[in-house]
């Protein structure tokens, strides 16, 4: 089992070769770049660890175990327990994607628990109740859920996309609803091809899952929206829960790549945003992008306008204080011209008596 360890971590250095040369990634021919490079620091394969049990770039707590022939078990099938993995640096490409292949199975068929999430977060190593992870993450979490712990409409196992500012709290007691991004629901458990996940980050322009799980690459998109701001460079980590109900949760092998742009001007990235959503309408970037733009010119011409109704207000207001004031200065001054006149009238009266 060393042995297809070691054939995978082979696999995935050529393929990258090969992705290099041809500027796409090998499980993603729609990704297009300048160059895919691999990110040791955030790549894992069997045997996981060195003789002293340690990786110089991973950390693994909890309940986790190693199996250096097969993978990472987060969890085993026993209730109440929690176990993560934990890259010990950030990521610090601005565009990247990460593969993963996970196993999630358990005695029961039907009925797994409580699921697994990967993070890219600012924090690492916390554990906590979100799928034995912290909560409150300042980051994003995409949670794949394998358990309903209340009445949903739609198919679990659910796959949602969770981003926080380390401010809100992700209600596990309703499965995180109306808190996400976006979510899928699709088979994970005993599937007939490996599972993998495959998270595409391209900034400024969407972020990608997609998941392999019922034919050898063979992608089924999960969801791909317009890209949340990363609070800074993220760690990566995964994490994994049961409760009453129970599965192992597993990480065979993480390879993350670098995806490499030369240069991109403003147009690039417009023509990037309206390819990557040309067939998306209700999601469309660059229609969300015109009308925040176009909300936000309104706002500014209503602002102007305002401004400039309010000096026109002003100086016709000054005007007529300017008018009424000369206005009452000249009746003073008129008052007491007459004042004077009939003052110096009748003092002549008193004279001439």
């Amino acid at each position: 089992m060393v042995f297809r360890g070691s054939c995978i971590a082979l696999a995935y250095l050529l393929a990258v070769s090969c992705a290099e040369a041809a500027r796409s990634s090998a499980s993603n021919p729609e990704l297009r770049a300048d160059a895919i490079m691999p990110i040791r620091t955030h790549s894992l394969f069997a045997p996981y660890v060195d003789s002293t049990l340690q990786n110089n770039y991973w950390d693994y707590g909890g309940d986790a175990i190693i199996d250096t022939n097969r993978y990472v078990m987060l969890t085993q099938d026993r209730r109440n327990e929690t176990g993560w993995l934990w890259s010990r640096l950030p990521i610090e490409a601005n565009d990247f994607e990460i593969t993963s292949e996970f196993v999630m199975k358990g005695k029961s068929a039907t009925t797994g628990g409580d699921g697994f999430a990967m993070w890219l977060t600012t924090t690492r190593a916390q554990p906590g109740p979100v799928f034995g992870s912290m909560n409150r993450w300042n980051g994003l979490g995409i949670i794949f859920d394998t358990f309903p712990n209340q009445p949903h409409r739609g198919f679990f196992p659910r796959i949602s996309v969770v981003e926080n500012d380390g401010t809100k709290t992700y209600n596990t007691d309703s499965d995180g609803e109306k808190q996400d991004l976006a979510q899928c629901a699709m088979q994970l458990r005993h599937t007939p091809a490996e599972t993998r996940l495959r998270f595409t980050y391209v900034k400024d322009v969407y972020m990608e899952l997609a998941i392999q799980n019922q034919e050898w690459n063979q992608w089924n998109k999960c969801f791909r929206i317009p890209p949340v701001n990363l609070p800074g460079p993220p760690y990566l980590g995964f994490s994994a829960s049961t409760g009453e109900v129970t599965d192992t949760h597993s990480i065979v092998s993480v390879w993350t790549n670098k995806i490499v742009y030369n240069s991109r001007t403003p147009a690039d990235l417009d023509k990037e945003r309206e390819q990557a959503f040309a067939d998306d309408k209700s999601s469309h970037w660059w229609a969300i992008h015109q009308k925040k733009e176009a909300r936000r010119a309104h706002e500014h011409g209503l602002i102007s306008y305002m401004l400039i109704r309010f000096f026109i207000s002003l100086a016709w207001l000054i005007k007529w204080l300017v008018i009424l004031a000369l206005v009452a200065v000249g009746s003073f001054v008129g008052y007491e011209v007459y004042k004077r006149k009939v003052q110096s009238a009748y003092k002549n009266r008193r004279m001439m008596a």
